[in-house]
């Protein structure tokens, strides 16, 4: 009988051992895992910071994008603002033939450098968009014929035609034709008015004939 009892105690006493050894390990696994989550955790806060800063930065870079775009439109003379205006001065310019490129040797404003009074070019300081405007006043006198003076011009990009002018005086009233374009030039691009089916022209001046014109749009390209 003692040999029994002593038996049974044995086993009791090691399966407790084995339930406390086992107590033992899940408690360490449950420690590990604690502490894996404390780390995920402190990584899911760190990620979400960087994720908040990328976004700043995302919104910091379309702001400046905006910012940029919306100076593409020229507003000073430092970003490129080009604009001339010249007009014909004496009463008369006489014997303007066919192709001939119309003076207006008056310069009024001339901001960029681009207009030349003497050949009557505009020579593109910068590509944008620009708008050109001419009027042209037919002279009556020594060069009217029975029908009266007729002007016909045109406004020229390169050799490229952008618009036409058109006037007809009568034998007793002068007229004024005038007309206003809009088109891409680029750097280097000659804009300029001339003179067509005309042998022997009298443009009238006093600043009545003028040639306008000015950069709408800046382009890169």
């Amino acid at each position: 009988m003692a040999v029994f009892l002593c038996l049974f105690f044995a086993i009791i006493h090691g399966a407790l051992s084995e339930e406390n050894v086992s107590m033992d390990s899940i408690t360490k696994r449950l420690e590990y895992l604690e502490n894996k989550v404390m780390e995920q955790e402190k990584e899911n806060s760190y990620l979400r910071s960087e994720v908040t800063k990328c976004q700043m930065n995302n919104d910091n870079t379309r702001n400046l994008v905006d910012t940029q775009l919306s100076k593409r439109f020229i507003m000073d003379t430092q970003e490129g603002v080009i604009a001339f205006t010249a007009a014909i001065s004496p009463k008369v310019v006489d014997h303007v033939k066919d192709n001939d490129i119309i003076k207006f040797d008056t310069t009024i404003t001339d901001v960029g450098g681009g207009y030349n009074n003497i050949t009557g070019v505009f020579v593109a300081p910068l590509s944008g968009i620009y708008s050109f405007s001419c009027s042209l006043l037919d002279h009556s006198g020594i060069h009217q014929g029975p029908d009266g003076a007729m002007i016909h011009a045109e406004i020229i990009h390169n050799q490229r035609l952008l618009g036409r002018i058109f006037a007809h005086a009568s034998t007793t009233y002068r007229d004024q034709g005038a007309q206003t374009v809009v088109a891409v030039v680029k750097q280097g691009d000659q804009v300029f008015v001339r003179s067509v089916d005309n042998q022997d022209l009298g443009l009238g001046g006093e600043f009545y004939s003028t040639f306008t014109g000015h950069l709408l749009q800046f382009l890169d390209k």
